[in-house]
């Protein structure tokens, strides 16, 4: 799957949703780097994958939280 296709999908999902993956990515990494560090993991590349997409949806989030915070500041200038 392409970056921009991720980030459509992403993008179209609701905050509580990307939380919840954003859970379950974070325990996958953690059993791929348990994995790694015991030399079950065939697929390394999967760690650095995995990473990328918990930055992803992190940016995301972070997004959408400071574009709440504009417009809460924004509707206090309007009613002072």
């Amino acid at each position: 799957m392409k970056r921009t296709e991720i980030l459509k999908e992403l993008n179209a999902k609701d905050s509580k949703a990307l939380n919840k993956q954003l859970i379950e990515l974070n325990h996958k990494l953690a059993k791929l780097n348990l994995d790694a560090a015991m030399r079950k993991l065939k697929n390394v590349k999967s760690i650095k994958e995995t990473r990328h997409t918990v930055a992803r949806i992190m940016t995301i989030l972070k997004e959408r939280a400071l574009t709440d915070l504009a417009k809460v500041e924004q509707d206090r200038k309007v009613t002072k």
